[in-house]
């Protein structure tokens, strides 16, 4: 029989492969223990980097879309009541349209044509006389058919080399209940090629769809004559079809743009005009702390892989030569010397950045007190008009007074969130605990958000015990005050006509619980854990109302808990949300 050897290694081959593995098999591990505990500072670091990224980017495209869609407002609204002025006054048909070409510079002409499609009168400036379509051509148009049925909007987005872009807006006009005629508004929307351009000077750029993809708005006329069409950028699709806001945080608001450029993209939807705004930024600059986190990330392990080989190498080393202890003590020396050098680095840099944060915290506040002053003197101002002319103004004076007087109180709420949130982040946001009953406080509210209510036509049910169940509690009544005031007016604010409203107040143990239970939107399942922070605003919230600076729930909760009690809040999106907030018993 003959018997054939097994394949098996040298002595000395065997010897090497051990070698080897003391070797890997410690570097393998260590370098997977580095990365996993990497990934657990890393990963919200990224993220917060991102989150940071999209909220300065969306406080940027928010002013540019506020002001953009603010602007188209004041157009429709004007020119909706020239039409209601024509309507009672025809004689006066050809000097209400000459008042508003003159109080619109971005109107090119307005064109009266009765139901079945006459022209009745036309009027232009100028310059546009002879670039007039005829009334056919005009009433060949949806939107003339749309005006019929009564309703005012705006027409697809024209491009041409002469005008750039413009559109048409068409009201109808009533007698008798009945749109007898229709008011065709040539718009110039050049305008929004300046509102995209005065931006801060930022590492990126705006520009406008209209709602077929169409770019109509950019800093640079001249790309906005090419009528480049975006419809398949993911981006754009979610701004203009499903009418939401693009945060950039999700994976499709990254694309490559036509410069071959990897951009970082936020957008608002305009629904008046069916346009959308798209604010887009290189993502190597609007995210580069990314970059620097992961490389710092990188050299953490490659550093601590550094130091694993030294150990080891070192290790093998004093089995055959003790001087080498030598070596690894200078290599260990220069190591800590460096981590000292960079500990003190990093406590340079955190005390500048505190110093950084008092500096922002000051001025915020400063800012804010510098602009309350003159806030309400206009405030004042506005008032005293509409109360002092109640006989002598027009309705359309009277109209833009409260306009203007609802826009300064927003501005003013705006102003006390910024100092109430200054105060609190500088320490001096006093209470001055007072032991009282609550219940007073909570019935004057309880009326005043009822009447607010009824005009909205939501059901306002207060359930406040009036019974001496409920104690009294150590409060400050100022302070306590604009909890109720941003609790019950973001309940009303997000319930929709038909809906309810309810407030409890009842006694739980050593705590006094108080409930405010709404019909309303909600909160996203997934948004619910940033609701107390500052400047969040849930999605669904942003579409049914654009303004808001996202502040007061964050004031709420610091208000709630220097009072030694707990808010918390329960919702279901589309369904309504529990505010449940307790103070101890005094």
């Amino acid at each position: 029989m003959v018997h054939v050897p097994m394949f098996s290694l040298p002595s000395g081959a065997r010897a090497n492969m051990k070698t080897a593995i003391h070797w890997l098999l410690p570097l393998i591990l260590t370098g997977l223990g580095l990365f996993l505990v990497n990934l657990i500072w890393l990963y919200p670091a990224l993220r917060n980097i991102r989150e940071s990224a999209s909220i300065l980017a969306l406080e940027i495209s928010h002013r540019v879309e506020t002001t953009i869609a603010a602007d188209l407002t004041a157009t429709l609204n004007d020119v909706q009541a020239a039409a209601d002025d024509i309507a009672s006054e025809p004689d006066r048909s050809s000097l209400i349209l000459e008042r508003l070409l003159r109080r619109h510079a971005s109107l090119a002409r307005v064109v009266r044509v009765e139901r079945g499609g006459r022209e009745l009168m036309r009027v232009s400036r100028p310059t546009a006389e002879s670039m007039g379509e005829s009334a056919s051509a005009y009433t060949a148009r949806p939107i003339f058919y749309a005006a019929l049925q009564g309703v005012s909007s705006f027409d697809d987005v024209e491009i041409s080399p002469e005008r750039g872009p413009h559109t048409l807006l068409v009201t109808p006009i009533f007698r008798g209940g009945k749109a007898e005629e229709v008011l065709f508004v040539d718009v110039d929307l050049t305008g929004l090629t300046h509102a995209v351009r005065e931006i801060p000077d930022l590492t990126g750029h705006m520009y406008i769809v209209d709602r077929n993809g169409v770019q109509v708005g950019h800093p640079d006329i001249a790309e906005v004559i090419k009528r480049q069409n975006f419809i398949k950028r993911p981006i754009v699709r979610k701004v203009i079809l499903d009418g939401i806001v693009a945060d950039g945080l999700a994976p499709e608001d990254e694309y490559v743009n036509e410069q071959g450029t990897r951009v970082f993209a936020v957008g608002f939807p305009i629904p008046i005009a069916g346009l959308g705004l798209i604010f887009e930024q290189p993502r190597s600059r609007a995210l580069a702390g990314e970059r620097q986190m992961m490389f710092f990330a990188a050299a953490a392990i490659a550093l601590g892989l550094a130091f694993l080989s030294i150990i080891l190498r070192s290790n093998i080393r004093l089995t055959r030569l003790n001087a080498s202890m030598r070596e690894l003590l200078t290599d260990l020396d220069n190591a800590g010397k460096m981590l000292v050098r960079r500990d003190l680095e990093l406590t340079r840099a955190n005390v500048r950045l505190e110093e950084l944060d008092q500096i922002k915290s000051e001025f915020v506040s400063i800012a804010a007190h510098q602009l309350r002053t003159p806030l309400t003197g206009i405030r004042w101002s506005y008032q005293a008009i509409l109360e002092e002319g109640q006989g002598n103004l027009q309705p359309e004076q009277r109209k833009l007074l409260e306009s203007g007087l609802s826009t300064t109180l927003r501005m003013v709420d705006l102003v006390n969130d910024l100092l109430s949130v200054a105060r609190i982040e500088e320490g001096k946001f006093g209470i001055l605990l007072k032991k009282q009953a609550l219940t007073p406080l909570l019935a004057r509210f309880a009326d005043l958000f009822s009447q607010r209510a009824r005009e909205k036509g939501v059901a306002f049910l207060s359930e406040i015990a009036r019974d001496p169940s409920i104690p009294d509690v150590a409060f400050d009544e100022e302070k306590l005050g604009i909890v109720f005031d941003n609790l019950l007016d973001n309940a009303l604010k997000y319930t929709e006509p038909g809906g309810r409203i309810t407030l409890r107040a009842s006694r739980e143990g050593d705590h006094v619980a108080i409930e405010i239970i709404d019909t309303g939107v909600g909160i996203p399942p997934g948004q619910m854990h940033r609701i107390f922070t500052k400047f969040f605003r849930a999605d669904n919230a942003l579409r049914l109302h654009t303004s808001g600076t996202g502040l007061g729930l964050y004031v709420v909760k610091n208000i709630v808990e220097k009072h030694g009690g707990t808010v918390e809040v329960e919702s279901h999106e589309g369904k309504g949300t529990t505010f449940r907030m307790t103070l101890p018993v005094a």
